[in-house]
């Protein structure tokens, strides 16, 4: 029986063509699989470096938050304290405000009293003036 077999080869001719179909799918296949490695690779390790700046700033930012929150407190200790100290001037200042604004004296007697003062003074100076 000589039916329906090709001059190429036959059956043999026909494995041959499956067989290089074969080798050339699976050159392609590993090719392939190459490169999905290396991409995978390249990007877990941009993944890693990026989960990595990411942790890195965030516990930056955690430490910034920490720090501006006691400096907060701080500031507001420094608040306090400050307006306990205004509080006490303002009392005292309005317990002085009256003795110093008040005048219970006339110009006229103070300008006689500065002048028996000065005169006063005159004459004690004198005096150490003699002993001397």
């Amino acid at each position: 029986y000589k039916g329906m077999q090709s001059s190429t080869g036959g059956v043999v001719g026909m494995l041959e063509v499956i067989e290089s179909d074969f080798s050339r799918l699976k050159a392609e296949t590993e090719a392939s699989e190459k490169s999905a490695a290396t991409e995978y690779d390249s990007f877990m390790d941009a993944s890693q470096a990026s989960k990595k700046a990411k942790h890195d700033a965030e516990v930056q930012l955690r430490l910034d938050k920490d720090q501006t929150e006691f400096e907060q407190s701080q500031t507001e200790k420094e608040l306090r304290l400050t307006e306990e100290e205004l509080g006490k001037a303002n009392e005292y200042y309005g317990f002085l405000k009256p003795s110093c604004l008040e005048v219970h004296v006339s110009w006229e007697e103070r300008v006689m009293k500065r002048k028996e003062e000065i005169e006063a003074l005159k004459q004690a100076y004198t005096l150490l003036d003699q002993k001397s």
